[in-house]
């Protein structure tokens, strides 16, 4: 009988020590695991469970916050109570925006649109600045962001203060001409001795505005003449000089900001990002400026 009895408190004494040990365990390692259900992603996931996107991202080594990752298991980690501190470093899904991407966002365009740093949107998605956005792609903005509208009027501003001349791509009013550079018709008639005061063929560049004193400015390596800009179709094109004296023409896109140039071979290559401090610097100056 004593010796079932001693059995009987063993049997308890063992069990009582696995349970504390579980408790302990996973007090320890502060995660669980689930199996993600039909339509889960990590972003849902994140929503649901309180956890900063890009920790879920990170534990569970994927990179698209968008993948359907049904039928996987997906690593949870818990709210640790006594570490709170660590995870005000991490913006909770309470501090976030959602946006809905739409044909043709590119992240520059959004960072500029919601007035928020590119750094910010590539941190909190966990993503790089090549990453290709697809319609319908939800993203993550700081709550404090506010959105700029950001419209092709932004363009017609710059053209109205900045551009000395005006390129047609294809036919246009002269009126509309007039309404983008805020001058009137009469002054653009006379300046190119226009006969008509309707319609201008395509390919035709008109001055806007009266000549101004030539003035090159120093950008990096490069020197921009940042008197004669010209302006097609929403985009501003002036000459430049390389640091070996090579003329070639530059280009800018405000809405897109972005730029081009014929540097090579004298074609126009693709639009591109800024990527050094001048570059960053010759878009604000030009795209910013009152």
């Amino acid at each position: 009988m004593i010796k079932n009895t001693k059995l009987i408190f063993s049997f308890f004494y063992f069990k009582s020590i696995i349970f504390f040990l579980a408790i302990f365990i996973s007090q320890v390692n502060s995660e669980t695991s689930i199996t993600a259900k039909s339509g889960d992603t990590l972003f849902k996931l994140s929503n649901q469970y309180g956890i900063p996107l890009k920790e879920l991202m990170h534990k569970n080594n994927i990179n698209d916050a968008n993948k359907i990752v049904e039928g996987k298991v997906i690593i949870i980690p818990l709210k640790d109570n006594n570490n709170g501190k660590d995870f005000e470093k991490e913006k909770s899904n309470n501090d976030l925006l959602k946006y809905k991407v739409k044909e043709g966002d590119t992240l520059y365009k959004i960072a500029r649109d919601y007035n928020v740093s590119l750094k910010s949107i590539l941190s909190i998605n966990n993503i790089d600045n090549e990453y290709f956005l697809k319609p319908n792609q939800i993203i993550l903005l700081p709550k404090e962001t506010v959105y700029k509208k950001a419209n092709n009027e932004d363009n017609i501003l710059i053209a109205s203060k900045k551009v000395s001349y005006h390129q047609t791509s294809k036919e246009e009013e002269l009126s509309y001409i007039a309404k983008i550079h805020k001058v009137p018709i009469e002054e653009i008639i006379s300046l190119n001795q226009l006969n008509s005061r309707k319609k201008v063929k395509p390919n035709t560049k008109l001055k806007i505005r009266r000549n101004k004193t030539i003035k090159w400015l120093k950008y990096g390596s490069l020197l921009i003449n940042w008197s004669d800009w010209i302006y097609l179709d929403g985009n501003y094109i002036t000459q430049a000089k390389s640091i070996k004296n090579k003329s070639f023409f530059l280009a800018i896109s405000c809405e897109k900001r972005a730029l081009n140039n014929t540097l090579k071979d004298s074609y126009w290559t693709s639009w591109y990002f800024p990527n050094i401090d001048f570059e960053f610097k010759i878009i604000n100056d030009f795209c910013e400026q009152d």
